[in-house]
C-alpha cells in the first residue's frame, strides 16, 4: 500500500511527524508533503493527480479545508486528521466529517490520528472481502422515521452500485457500517466505519456535536451524521469498485 500524507502547515509537525513514522513502521510506503489548499491549490492538484497513491491522509487545522478539497480531486479514499488547533479540534472534525453526499471523507477523532493507522493495518483483509456491506443498527430504533429514511436511502444506493447490503444488530465478517445512536454501540477495535444516526431534533441541536466529538474520541473511523450513504461510497473506494 502507498499512502500520501499532506498537511497544510509545517506548524502541525507535532501531529504529522509521529503519524508518518507510525505509518512507515507498519510497512506502509508513505510520501509526505506540506501543501496548503488555500495558498498552493495548483500544486496540490498536480500532486494528487500523479495518482501514485492507494490512499490519501490529509490534515485539517484552522480552516480545515484540505481533506475535503483533496477528496474532490481524486477517486482514492481520503482520510482526514482533525488537528487540535483551536477548540480542541471540534471545528476541524466537523469540517472533515460533514462533507456533502457524494464526496466522502473518513475522519479520526481529534488527536486520534493513529486510529487511521490501525484501520489501514487491516487493509489486506479489506481487499479480500466480498462485495457485501453489513449495516449494524440497534433494533430499538430500526423502525423510527429517521432510521427508516437512512436505511431506505442506503438500499437505493446499494442497488444502484450493485452492492449486496445486509442489516444486522451485530457486526459480521463483511465490511461493517455502524449506525451509532448511543456510545455503547461504538466498535473502535473492529473493521468498520461509524456513522452517527440521530433524530431530527438532536441533529438540529448544535450542542449535539459535542456528543459526537466525544464519541469519535472513543476511537474508530467516522463519517458525518445521518449520511451512511457517504460511508457506503467510501467503502466502495476501499474496495476499488
Amino acid at each position: 500500500m502507498k499512502a500520501f500524507v499532506v498537511f497544510g502547515s509545517q506548524s502541525d509537525n507535532a501531529v504529522f511527524e509521529p503519524l508518518v513514522d507510525n505509518l512507515r513502521s507498519q510497512g506502509i510506503e508513505t510520501n509526505f508533503e506540506v501543501i496548503s489548499a488555500h495558498r498552493n491549490l495548483e500544486q496540490l492538484q498536480a500532486t494528487i493527480h500523479t495518482n501514485k497513491w492507494d490512499i490519501i491522509i490529509a490534515g485539517a487545522g484552522l480552516a480545515a479545508a484540505l481533506p475535503g478539497v483533496a477528496a474532490a480531486m481524486t477517486d482514492k479514499p481520503v482520510f482526514g486528521v482533525p488537528v487540535k488547533a483551536h477548540f480542541g479540534g471540534i471545528d476541524a472534525l466537523a469540517s472533515i466529517a460533514q462533507m456533502p453526499y457524494g464526496v466522502p471523507v473518513a475522519s479520526s477523532g481529534a488527536g486520534k490520528e493513529n486510529e487511521i493507522v490501525k484501520f489501514l493495518k487491516q487493509f489486506d483483509k479489506l481487499e479480500k472481502m466480498p462485495s457485501i456491506v453489513n449495516i449494524v443498527i440497534n433494533p430499538a430504533i430500526i423502525d423510527t422515521p429517521y432510521a427508516v429514511k437512512e436505511l431506505t436511502r442506503l438500499k437505493e444506493l446499494a442497488t444502484e452500485k450493485q452492492v449486496e447490503l445486509t442489516v444486522n444488530q451485530e457486526t459480521t465478517e463483511s465490511f461493517n457500517i455502524i449506525l451509532v445512536n448511543q456510545e455503547n454501540e461504538i466498535r473502535a477495535d473492529e473493521l468498520c466505519i461509524h456513522v452517527p444516526l440521530l433524530d431530527a431534533e438532536t441533529l438540529n441541536n448544535p450542542a449535539s456535536y459535542l456528543t459526537i466529538y466525544d464519541w469519535t474520541n472513543k476511537g474508530g473511523v467516522w463519517i458525518c451524521a445521518n449520511n451512511a450513504r457517504n460511508a457506503l461510497l467510501f467503502s466502495l473506494k476501499l474496495f476499488k469498485k
